[in-house]
């Protein structure tokens, strides 16, 4: 009788395991995020919501976070994407539907910004 012939993963494929979405990782990124968030270091804490989002595609609060961050910089269209792709996991949530009331009611009352070069008017 014949042996089965064991198949090893190739270092690409041992790498890329590793490196794969996961639902355990992030979660220190989140917590340095949400520190730097309250200390208002805006741009730390959207790369660190953003790498955790990264690592853990499945934790809508991650989402959340990096949509708040993206309010309080007045980044409002990023901002609403990023909580309406959290609404889509978790659509039951409060928080997510309290933020993106929030976003939509400062959406609105910005201004519309002129063009950035105005044509000259028809004679």
């Amino acid at each position: 009788m014949a042996r089965k012939r064991l198949v090893r993963p190739t270092p690409d494929e041992l790498r890329e395991e590793k490196t794969r979405p996961n639902r355990f990782l992030g979660y220190d990124m989140d917590s340095l995020g949400m520190y730097a968030l309250s200390k208002e270091m805006f741009e730390v804490a959207d790369s660190q919501f953003r790498r955790a989002a990264y690592l853990n595609p499945y934790m809508p609060g991650f989402k959340q976070h990096l949509a708040w961050c993206l309010y309080k910089q007045g980044k409002l269209t990023e901002a609403k994407e990023w909580i309406v792709e959290a609404l889509g996991q978790k659509p039951g949530d409060p928080d997510n539907r309290h933020i993106l009331r929030k976003i939509e009611e400062k959406l609105e009352k910005e201004p519309t910004m002129p063009p950035e070069f105005p044509q000259p008017p028809d004679k």
